[in-house]
Order: structure tokens, then sequence, then C-alpha cells
């Protein structure tokens, strides 16, 4: 399932030292908030990586498969309500051979939600 213009749009973009920055606002009326959780929505950490996916397969023009989780750390809780705006911040620290290292942290002003380290692979 796509995400990207109906739970997340993007806001603003840019490159970094590092990589690149996506602004992203989430959409709290999707209707995988209805079922995670009704009263208190919080962003599912599989739509958090499916985030990253589909920000990378627009940024490399390519299509990309998951291949393997290396670390994630869940910091804190992403409440669309409280949390509206989100920036991604990644960078790709290796491209070899089709296979493309991730890291990634998810974060406002305030709060860091989540760092993650993932490999991609073309498919």
């Amino acid at each position: 399932m796509k995400l990207k213009d109906s739970f997340f749009y993007v806001k603003n973009f840019h490159q970094t030292e590092k990589g690149f920055d996506y602004v992203l606002e989430l959409n709290p009326e999707h209707f995988i908030y209805e079922a995670h959780f009704p009263a208190n929505p919080i962003t599912p950490g599989v739509c958090i990586i499916q985030i990253i996916k589909e920000l990378l397969i627009e940024k490399l023009q390519c299509n990309l498969f998951l291949k393997r989780i290396d670390n994630i750390k869940f910091l804190n809780i992403i409440n669309p309500l409280e949390n509206r705006e989100v920036t991604f911040s990644i960078s790709i620290s290796s491209e070899e051979m089709g296979t493309h290292i991730i890291n990634a942290v998810v974060h406002n002003s305030v709060h860091r939600f989540a760092k993650l380290s993932i490999q991609f692979i073309n498919q």
C-alpha cells in the first residue's frame, strides 16, 4: 500500500551535508489510525519504514526491496494529533552492487521519535 499523499504529505525537502531531510505532514484522519488506536492514534513502526522506502524510491528513481533491518530504536511515540509535522533525516551510507545502506532519524524540533539503520536492494 502506498502511503504518500494519503497517510503523509511532503511539505518540504532539502539536501543536507549528510543526505536529505523531508518535512512531512501526517494525516491523523487516515484509516490506519482508526485501528492503531482510535482514541489515541500512534504511528505504526511499519509505516515509518514504509515512509522511508517510498521517499527513497522517489529520490533514487528505482524500485526497492527491504533486505535487512540492522537496527531500530523507537524513542518516542508519534501521535499525529500532537506531532502532525515530523522530519525524516535520511542518509545513504553505502551504495554497492544494488544495496543501499540507509540511516534515518525521525524527529521534530522537540523530540527524536526513531533511529533506523536499514538495507534496501534494487528490485
